[in-house]
């Protein structure tokens, strides 16, 4: 294998990265108005980016305590990566998938459609207006598999993802059907950039817990398989 490393992720300036940078490094949980005040950001955009780092699972809003009559505001806190459960990510992300029975993509699976929907929030995330190149789509991949719990990165073409840490793996070694559902994410994930890249396979278990995702670029040409024998892959 390649040594692998990390594509250039999205500008760390974006509105939501700040917000999120804000309340990460904030001792208490913060109202909107504090992060208005702190961010120079407009009170819509605030709440537009606390509403998608939320849907992302990375902002929590609790109830402000209060000693006197009136109804308490909303305050916003980052979850710790640590108890963020991916199990439920991947819930949430199929819960809003399954309703998209309407418009465009009517006929998409969910697997296809959390993909989409992933790909909306990460270009969002990313601050990305324009049409998105294959390697802007392949960071903001990486971005998207360590929302659902991932260790991911890349060779230095930028047309493989090397997927480890599954946080799923028990439910993927007893039912590879919940492999195929990643599959289908990446396939509605790049679908839905247009940059171009696709899947072109997904290698399943190639060592442990390591699996590869093979993409086709149109700004490259495909990289040939690597060799392996029966005893390179793991057979749970």
């Amino acid at each position: 294998m390649l040594r692998s490393r990390r594509t250039p992720t999205p500008d760390p300036s974006a509105p939501d990265r700040r917000v999120h940078d804000l309340l990460r490094e904030a001792a208490e949980p913060l109202s909107v108005s504090q992060i208005v005040s702190a961010t120079g950001l407009h009170a819509n955009t605030v709440r537009a980016h606390l509403a998608l780092l939320q849907d992302m699972d990375r902002v929590e809003s609790v109830p402000e305590r209060r000693a006197t009559p009136g109804r308490p505001r909303l305050l916003y806190r980052v979850i710790s990566p640590l108890v963020a459960d991916p199990y439920r990510q991947l819930a949430a992300e199929l819960a809003a998938a399954s309703v998209a029975t309407t418009g465009e993509h009517a006929g998409d699976t969910p697997g296809v459609a959390a993909g989409r929907r992933l790909a909306r929030a990460q270009k969002e995330r990313s601050g990305t207006s324009d049409d998105v190149t294959p390697d802007q789509s392949v960071a903001m991949a990486i971005e998207g598999l360590d929302v659902l719990g991932f260790e991911t990165t890349t060779d230095p073409l930028g047309d493989r993802l090397y997927l480890s840490v599954c946080p799923f793996l028990e439910m993927a070694k007893a039912d590879r059907a919940i492999c195929r559902l990643h599959q289908e994410m990446l396939d509605g994930f790049f679908s839905e950039l247009g940059s171009g890249v696709s899947v072109r396979r997904l290698d399943i278990f190639v060592k442990g817990d390591l699996c590869v995702a093979h993409l086709a670029r149109p700004d490259l040409h495909a990289s040939p398989a690597p060799l392996t024998t029966p005893d390179d892959v793991e057979t749970p």
